[in-house]
């Protein structure tokens, strides 16, 4: 009788496992989230490969994951109970089956309203919200601003002189900006441009006057005192009423655009004319990683790298960050992240592709 007891015991605890398995198991939560958010990264290494290579971007939404869980219990003849002989014979035993069968469903993202989110300039406010999250203005500007004023943001190879040294000012601008950052000294704000042309929004920095890098910050925008002992600096967005530059924003695509050049193209592709250069220098490694080391690097190789920070493979080679190259990786986040709050979900998403897995 005791035997009968302990099966009973077993068969009525093993009723709780399920619920746990469900979300902490192999088909649980975690395993869909985790893999989910590696897929994206994937797709967005894949369309800046893309893009080096002159074909087009495609994005494919993840717009739901649904799972079913099904659990059967059988009793079969399996353990001999004391009591019992050949002449009454009597066993108890069960089984349980357990599976789940997940369905995920896909969304082409396409259409007018995409081509937009991609196309058109990043809105000031997703810049001013990735640095108030704590982004660098370095890596921010480095990625997201064609232009400061007369600053042109523009690391390629061929610059005339004049070119040259406006873009090393650029640089040398968001580098004190991030030093000030960095020391809680720097302000950044967004306000209406009340001249005559309104409507354009302003980005406004404030910094205070009593140490070196503030100086040499305000002569470089040729900034003037405040009443109160501040620097403020208001920059329109796009042009002023004179036709000055303010601070251009590039958009979304831009942006990957930008970032594909910091992609190592194998030598293969390169002396099969795939990949067009508009300077020797663009094409090599050192080179690329001369310019773009504090931005974003990728790597290529002919076989899957083993511990990679994101893999594609694409044309025949494996394209790559490195697991250690802690700056491309920063860069890259800050990408998906502008990705996520510029290009939203439009309300025409085109067909949804339906895909059951199978039982598993």
């Amino acid at each position: 009788m005791k035997w009968l007891v302990l099966v009973l015991a077993l068969c009525l605890t093993g009723c709780h496992f399920p619920s746990k398995i469900a979300m902490e198991g192999s088909g649980g939560r975690n395993t869909y989230n985790i893999e989910i958010q590696k897929t994206n990264a994937e797709e967005m290494l894949l369309n800046l490969v893309r893009l080096r290579y002159f074909d087009s971007p495609f994005f494919l939404d993840v717009s739901s994951v649904t799972n079913q869980f099904t659990m059967r219990n059988l009793a079969v003849a399996s353990i001999k109970l004391p009591g019992f002989d050949k002449t009454n014979p009597m066993s108890l035993g069960g089984e349980t089956q357990w599976t789940n069968q997940p369905t995920i469903q896909y969304s082409p993202l396409q259409g007018k309203e995409f081509s937009n989110q991609l196309m058109q300039p990043l809105d000031i406010n997703t810049i001013q919200q990735v640095i108030y999250s704590g982004w660098e203005i370095e890596r921010v500007f480095s990625l997201t601003v064609k232009n400061f004023q007369e600053f042109p943001n523009i690391p390629r190879e061929g610059l005339d002189p004049d070119e040259l040294v406006r873009h090393k000012k650029f640089h040398k601008l968001i580098k004190l900006m991030t030093t000030l950052q960095l020391k809680g000294d720097l302000q950044i704000g967004i306000g209406e441009n009340k001249a005559e042309d309104a409507n354009k929004p302003n980005l406004q920095f404030a910094f205070p006057s009593d140490n070196k890098t503030s100086e040499e910050m305000a002569e470089l925008l040729s900034t003037e005192k405040s009443v109160n002992g501040k620097y403020v600096l208001n920059v329109v967005v796009g042009f002023d009423e004179k036709g000055n530059i303010g601070l251009l924003p590039r958009s979304l695509l831009s942006c990957m655009h930008y970032l594909s050049k910091g992609i190592i193209i194998p030598q293969k592709d390169i002396d099969d004319k795939k990949v067009s250069y508009s300077s020797v220098a663009e094409h090599r490694k050192e080179d690329i990683e001369r310019i773009f080391k504090e931005l974003l690097i990728v790597c290529s190789s002919e076989k899957k790298p083993k511990h990679p920070y994101v893999s594609i493979k694409y044309r025949d080679f494996w394209f790559y960050i490195e697991d250690d190259d802690l700056h491309s990786k920063k860069t890259f986040m800050l990408l998906l992240e502008l990705y996520n709050l510029q290009s939203g979900r439009g309300p025409d998403k085109g067909p949804i592709l339906t895909l059951p897995l199978g039982v598993g």
